[in-house]
């Protein structure tokens, strides 16, 4: 497996873990807004550093991989907040 993914892998599942322990802690109202600004903010995070690791030659693989990891965060991330703001129901 490559460097880059590895990284992608472990900076989105510490996104989520983030995420889990934030509504864990949280109400139910606090959840959802939790879940919203996490994902906002370490997206950003993310996509900063990473541009900033891509320059130098040997923490490209960082890099990339924080990148990518910002691009799925971002992805799910709006899927997930615009199923919270049409009040879809599953049931």
């Amino acid at each position: 497996m490559k460097q880059a993914f590895k990284k992608t892998i472990i900076a989105s599942l510490l996104v989520y873990a983030a995420i889990a322990v934030a509504i864990l802690f949280g109400g139910d109202r606090d959840a959802m807004a939790m879940i919203g600004l996490t994902g906002l903010i370490l997206g950003f995070l993310f996509l900063f550093f990473g541009l900033l690791l891509c320059i130098p030659k040997n923490s490209r693989d960082i890099g990339k991989g924080l990148l990518l990891s910002s691009g799925i965060i971002f992805l799910i991330g709006v899927s997930v907040c615009s199923v919270f703001q049409s009040h879809v129901n599953f049931h």
